[in-house]
């Protein structure tokens, strides 16, 4: 255990309920400590530039981040992450924890299309990526913008990683024969984009997170596209005020503890500590194995660098 604890948390991170439940299980662990927790949620690059202002004008912020890894590493650029290695991380794979000590992932997030069965005939359910191209699916698909970064930017990265993966010339086929034939409705935000595909508005939705679906809604898997995912990290703001609570709840979610609460009852999370029991049925029994994981330092400096991707993406007509 980190040295005593002040008596408030400040943690900033996603808008899911997911993410309000681990603080108050922290809190019911750590009761006796009598510690305030205070809650920012918000979309991911909103947090980001949220601590990177208040920094800057020397206003009070995050002590812990806990977001998408994309914005952990943009908070690990900028210089507002600090070094602390949790005795926890011992029983990690290096995959799952920075070289530098500035972010731990707790949480892996495979990559998810959807189809709302109901709302698709059988015929038209994709297989493969090309599928995607067919005519018959014009007004029927859903995506995440790659160029509106004001609800995230998870879809730039899981098209910079499908550019990776299958080649340029191939990415750059399938994405103007998309685009062309199916003429996707565009979101900001892939929640509302699941919601509307849930309730049949589209009948495809892609890319977004392993996240709970229902009612009609199934994975849709294309067998030619290696398996991506993303990971949930966290990191310690390096002028948070309060560094022991901080270091304290990085050490309960990379806890075996946590991990294997996390594994039961919350379903889409993968737990990244090895041996954490999983009660929902993750898409692979080893995470360190048998997904390709995106973004990575490099993905995300080139992001933002003056001839990046984004200029690909808008010259080939991706929204």
């Amino acid at each position: 255990m980190p040295g005593k604890p002040e008596n408030e948390l400040i943690v900033y991170g996603p808008f899911h309920k997911t993410f309000f439940d681990f603080l108050t299980q922290f809190r019911h662990r750590y009761y006796n400590l009598d510690i305030d927790l205070t809650y920012y949620a918000a979309h991911p690059v909103e947090v980001v530039q949220k601590v990177r202002d208040e920094v800057k004008y020397g206003i009070p912020t995050a002590d812990v981040v806990m977001l998408p890894h994309y914005t952990t590493l943009m908070l690990k650029e900028s210089g507002h992450l600090r070094d602390y290695r949790s005795p926890e991380l011992k029983a990690y794979d290096p995959m799952f924890k920075d070289k530098d000590g500035m972010w731990s992932a707790i949480a892996v997030e495979p990559t998810n299309f959807i189809y709302n069965r109901q709302f698709l005939d059988q015929k038209l359910v994709p297989n493969k990526l090309w599928d995607l191209t067919n005519p018959g699916l014009k007004g029927l698909v859903s995506m995440q913008s790659t160029q509106d970064w004001s609800d995230g930017m998870y879809s730039f990265f899981y098209f910079a990683a499908l550019l990776s993966l299958i080649g340029e010339k191939k990415w750059d086929e399938f994405v103007k024969a998309f685009l062309k034939n199916t003429k996707p409705a565009v979101f900001a935000c892939y929640h509302n984009m699941q919601k509307y595909v849930s309730r049949g508005d589209y009948a495809i939705g892609l890319p977004l997170p392993l996240i709970k679906v229902g009612w009609e809604v199934e994975t849709l898997n294309l067998s030619d596209v290696p398996k991506t995912a993303s990971m949930r990290s966290i990191g310690i703001i390096e002028k948070a005020a309060h560094q022991n609570n901080a270091e304290l709840f990085v050490n309960h979610l990379l806890s075996a503890e946590w991990q294997n609460t996390m594994g039961k009852n919350y379903e889409g999370l993968v737990p990244t500590r090895p041996g954490a029991t999983m009660k929902y049925n993750a898409p692979f029994k080893n995470p360190t194995t048998a997904m390709k994981y995106f973004p990575d330092e490099h993905g995300v400096k080139d992001a933002f660098s003056p001839h990046s991707l984004l200029e690909k993406f808008k010259a080939a007509g991706l929204p």
